[in-house]
This record gives C-alpha cells, sequence and structure tokens, in this order.
C-alpha cells in the first residue's frame, strides 16, 4: 500500500482508539454548535480525520480546544 493510505489508516487507528466523534457526537460532547466545528476543521484549528462523508473529531483535541482554545497540532 501507498505512503498515504498507511498515514490515513494510521490517523484513523489514533482516533478509534482516542474515542472519536461524528459532528454530532462531538458537538453534544463539548456543546460548540456543529458550525463552530466546521469552521474550526475548516481553518486548521481541530484536526479531523475524513472517512467517505464522514468526518471524525477526537476527544482529546476537543479536550484541548475546550481547555486551552487552541488544539496541540497531532501531524
Amino acid at each position: 500500500m501507498s505512503a498515504q493510505h498507511d498515514a490515513v489508516e494510521d490517523k484513523v487507528a489514533e482516533l478509534v482508539a482516542d474515542g472519536a466523534l461524528t459532528i454530532a457526537e462531538a458537538s453534544k460532547f463539548c456543546g460548540l454548535t456543529r458550525t463552530e466545528l466546521y469552521r474550526r476543521m475548516g481553518n486548521g484549528e481541530l484536526p479531523y480525520v475524513k472517512l467517505g462523508k464522514r468526518r471524525l473529531i477526537g476527544r482529546n483535541a476537543l479536550r484541548s480546544l475546550l481547555a486551552t482554545g487552541t488544539v496541540l497540532n497531532r501531524g
């Protein structure tokens, strides 16, 4: 498989271990609106992985965002 494919698989595995959430789940988890989550993903503040039409966000990224207002760059 390609290096890019391997990198995506690694990121997905990391998110699943972290407790990956859909946008709707992330919104309920952290109290931010879906629009705000999409805005932060779009400007690079919130890391995510896109699988088909779904975007997955790690719980630790959301916790970091809530605690500091920013997310540590995880790759």
